[in-house]
């Protein structure tokens, strides 16, 4: 049968002369649809072998040319060839069931000896295993059988292909192991590894610290709070219109929650005629008797220091104090005892040797000369020089008013001294030494004060060193009452001034308002500006202060009766707003106080606002330091950023953090800025109620006359 394609087609040549056979008829009939499909795969067809039967006809042969011919197939060359081969699959040492090795299958062994060796009748594994080579029947990939009538029976041939397996030694060393014990012992080492890093990673993250703020002392971005004792509040015991002690212990809750980390009190000494003539002291190292005992002092330190705070006295050194050359007197007299010695003994020994160059008569013998020498008187010299080096330079400040006084209040609880005065005494020949011995005298803890004319008015190098290396803060007083132009000026001469040239240096201690100066309140041209004034002061780098009655905005006093007290008008009693109608007045009723109390202050709108700010003094970085270091170089994270219109933009910064912008108005009118070129817009952290937590943009920013507030900027 012959089907005639195209030319480029291949022709196949099937024979259909192969008798029907029953068995192979009943073969085929059993076998299953899908074995048939896949005995026509091209993949699993086998291929001719390389040599060639003579029977076997090529199967391929274009259409032009002829069909060959091929032999009829019988049954018994189906069976023997490609149907009973297949069974030496399953056991290759049993023998072919009247099968020989044919040629298309030069794989498999014809040898008598593979035959004889493989009737042992062990597993076929077992077999593989021992021997060195063994034949495995597969089914070859030969094209041929694709070509195969499957009606007339075709089977794929079966080729043969050598597995080799070499026969492994009967033991190995590795076999002798406890491998068991070392499963176990890898398996628990692993997770004893693993269990001690997730135990260091997890004890890593919970000692790391929260936050990575530069650390400061007590009193470096502290609040200070500044009291006149007599002025703050009067007890119930004493009672007689002056402020003292025990009142002060009553009101430390109120300065706590006001944030107030540091209490400083100005005059505490006796003195004639106090408080009106307050600065009149007469001596350093008691309490005056219209504030109290040294008892109540001792209480009130307590207190304090209960309530984590600290307490700074005011030395009031000029002009009580005396520092001038004659208190170093003895040093200076033992000084000259000496070189007058010395000077002696040069004269007699200058005679001596000037009668031996000129000898007389009688003396002109070396024994003369001799006894001439000996019988020079020496003083003791020796001794008097042993006694000027082995006396300690501290001993002659032992007696000094300021050292005692020092001493005296650090034994009594004292944290730090403010020396005011000494300005009077930086030009001194004593003034290092002195100030140096001071110091020594309140470390480790303690601090020194002092204003910044002590430091403009020292004029050797050596003194202006001393300060900047001995003090710890240095009081700077702004004024307000020009132009925000004019406190742009003052703000940026101290910033680009000799205090941030190195990180070691004091801490400036800023201030609104003193003892010395006027209220706040009554200088101003806006009555309610004196909290603006107050977050203003809390807005610059270092340490601010509070002087008492600012935080509510009190006015100086006004009364005719006491003209004469001029002075001391800014030192009017403190108000105290009633609450639960409860008297809680600076004296109790029926008492006259020292000065007329303070009025009601006025109305403002940024009540609470002080504590608000001291809230975020204390969290927030880039408002309590003072600087940052960057390139070895210290920066004052501070910049004035506008000052024009009666309004004030101050900025915060700090590295890696959201910067903080103050804004201000100290004039009569509101003003409506346009700053989007300085920034673009945050919220509100501290300030009037009404703006807390709202969003602010520059584009459009209007405040009120004496208004101010805080804005968090946005990254």
């Amino acid at each position: 049968m012959s089907n005639q394609k195209p030319e480029d087609l291949l022709s196949v040549v099937i024979s259909t002369e192969l008798p029907p056979s029953p068995n192979s008829r009943q073969l085929f009939i059993n076998q299953d649809q899908q074995d048939e499909e896949a005995s026509d795969c091209p993949l699993l067809t086998p291929s001719p072998p390389p040599t060639q039967s003579a029977k076997t006809p090529p199967i391929f042969n274009t259409l032009e040319e002829a069909p060959s011919e091929i032999p009829t197939p019988t049954l018994e060359n189906i069976n023997t060839e490609d149907g009973l081969s297949f069974m030496n699959i399953v056991n290759s040492s049993s023998k072919p069931l009247h099968d020989e090795p044919s040629s298309r299958d030069p794989m498999v062994e014809s040898t008598s000896s593979s035959g004889s060796s493989s009737d042992t009748k062990e597993p076929v594994c077992a077999q593989l295993m021992t021997q060195l080579s063994t034949a495995y029947q597969h089914l070859a990939p030969d094209a041929q059988a694709l070509f195969y009538n499957q009606e007339n029976g075709g089977m794929p041939p079966l080729v043969g292909i050598h597995l080799v397996v070499p026969k492994p030694p009967k033991d190995y060393r590795f076999m002798k192991w406890n491998w068991p014990l070392i499963r176990k012992t890898c398996y628990w080492s692993l997770m004893s590894i693993l269990t001690g890093c997730a135990a260091l990673v997890i004890g890593i993250i919970a000692t790391m610290p929260k936050k990575c703020d530069p650390a400061v002392e007590w009193w470096q971005g502290s609040t200070f709070y500044e009291i006149f004792p007599a002025s703050f509040q009067d007890s119930m015991k004493g009672a007689n219109g002056i402020g003292d002690l025990r009142g002060i212990v009553t009101r430390l809750d109120y300065l706590k929650d006001l944030g107030v980390r540091v209490v400083r009190l100005n005059s505490i000494f006796p003195a004639s005629h106090y408080p009106e003539y307050y600065s009149d002291i007469s001596n350093m190292t008691d309490v005056n008797k219209e504030l109290g005992t040294l008892e109540d002092f001792s209480v009130l330190v307590r207190e304090i220091h209960m309530r984590n705070m600290s307490i700074v006295l005011d030395l009031p050194l000029y002009p009580y104090v005396k520092i001038s050359n004659d208190e170093a007197a003895p040093v200076v007299a033992k000084t000259n005892e000496t070189k007058q010695a010395i000077r002696n003994r040069r004269d007699v020994t200058n005679d001596a040797m000037i009668r031996v160059l000129h000898p007389s008569a009688s003396t002109t013998s070396v024994e003369a000369i001799g006894d001439i020498l000996s019988s020079v008187p020496s003083p003791p010299l020796e001794e008097m020089m042993k006694q000027a080096l082995s006396s300690n330079p501290a001993d002659s400040y032992q007696g000094h008013l300021v050292t005692e006084a020092i001493k005296i209040w650090k034994q009594r609880g004292v944290d730090g001294f403010y020396l005011k005065g000494l300005e009077h005494y930086v030009n001194e020949d004593t003034f290092v030494n002195y100030l140096k011995y001071w110091r020594s005298l309140v470390l480790p803890s303690g601090i020194l004060m002092c204003h910044m004319n002590v430091l403009d008015a020292a004029i050797s190098v050596a003194a202006r060193n001393t300060i900047l290396a001995r003090i710890d803060l240095i009081d700077v007083i702004l004024r307000l009452t020009n132009s925000t132009k004019d406190i742009k000026a003052q703000i940026d001469s101290v910033m680009n001034g000799v205090l941030f040239d190195k990180p070691g240096y004091p801490w400036i201690h800023w201030s609104v308002g003193n003892v010395d100066s006027n209220r706040m309140a009554s200088t101003l041209s806006v009555k309610n500006a004196t909290i603006a004034a107050s977050l203003l002061n809390m807005m610059l780098p270092g340490t601010p202060s509070i002087f008492y009655g600012d935080e509510i905005g009190i006015e100086d006093c006004e009364c005719q009766d006491h003209k004469d007290l001029a002075h001391v008008h800014n030192l009017v009693p403190m108000y105290w707003e009633k609450k639960d109608n409860s008297d809680s007045s600076f004296s109790p009723m029926g008492i006259t106080t020292w000065l007329p109390e303070a009025r009601k202050p006025t109305e403002t709108m940024l009540k609470g606002a002080i504590t608000q700010m001291t809230r975020l003094r204390t969290e927030t970085t880039p408002i309590y330091v003072k600087a940052v270091l960057r390139e070895n170089q210290i920066t004052a994270n501070c910049d004035v950023r506008y000052a024009e219109d009666d309004m004030i933009v101050i900025e915060r910064w700090y590295p890696r953090r959201n910067s903080y912008v103050f804004v201000a108005n100290f004039g009569n009118e509101t003003r409506k800025k346009d700053l989007s070129s300085l920034y673009y817009g945050g919220y509100v952290v501290v300030g009037p109620k009404y703006r807390i937590n709202r969003d602010v943009y520059f584009k459009e920013l209007t405040v009120l006359p004496g208004e101010a507030f805080v804005i968090k900027l946005d990254k």
